[in-house]
């Protein structure tokens, strides 16, 4: 595909039952790819747990190759039971970003939510961001071609979109979102926003593309 069609042509998504499906990431024509994995009830206590005691809370840390999850919680939810499990999956998905995108540093940011973080349709300014939600609903998201983008640089306008069409990512699914700052990607970041928490706290993991 010439620069000019992959320009023309709507962005597409990739939805996989397997790992390997986030990979289609790099294609030009691709801003979501969403792997829908099955939760993994080896870590499904600490996080009820830890949502349960965290409250709102939310923490961020930059992480070199080869750094932890671990680093980001705070001491006491580390005694909470099946901790480990789940910050072995959080690692996981670290490794995973890490082999795929090779970023000097990763931005992990871990959020406990009672209310909506971000309740309007948006684009990220980011190269890609991973998204887990592990508790409560998943991240809602628009395809193409319900789309209304600006005519030119300006802010995305107000999208109106019939509740039945709007789309939502699974709980535990692992999703990676093409932003603005991707290279040819510009004026076609996933537009995406945070659901309603519907009286469940969510827990959210998101790992960004840093920079020294």
């Amino acid at each position: 595909m010439t620069q000019l069609e992959n320009q023309l042509a709507h962005p597409v998504t990739i939805i996989g039952n397997r790992a390997a499906c986030l990979g289609e990431i790099l294609r030009d024509d691709v801003n979501l790819a969403v792997w829908e994995r099955s939760q993994d009830f080896s870590w499904g206590g600490f996080v009820t747990d830890f949502c349960n005691q965290a409250g709102n809370l939310e923490r961020f840390v930059s992480l070199e190759p080869g750094q932890s999850a671990a680093t980001a919680l705070p001491r006491w939810a580390l005694d909470i039971a099946g901790a480990r499990n789940w910050i072995d999956d959080v690692d996981e998905l670290i490794e995973m970003y890490q082999c795929l995108f090779e970023p000097e540093a990763i931005g992990l940011r871990i959020h406990v939510l009672a209310d909506t973080m971000c309740p309007r349709f948006h684009v990220d300014r980011v190269p890609v961001r991973l998204l887990c939600t592990y508790r409560g609903p998943g991240t809602e998201w628009l395809p193409e071609p319900l789309v209304t983008r600006p005519a030119g640089e300006g802010p995305l306008p107000e999208q109106t979109v019939p509740a039945d069409q709007i789309q939502t990512m699974p709980t535990a699914a692992v999703a990676l979102l093409k932003g603005e700052a991707w290279e040819g990607n510009e004026g076609r970041g996933l537009v995406h926003r945070s659901p309603q928490p519907n009286g469940t706290p969510r827990l959210i993991v998101g790992l960004d593309w840093l920079s020294s």
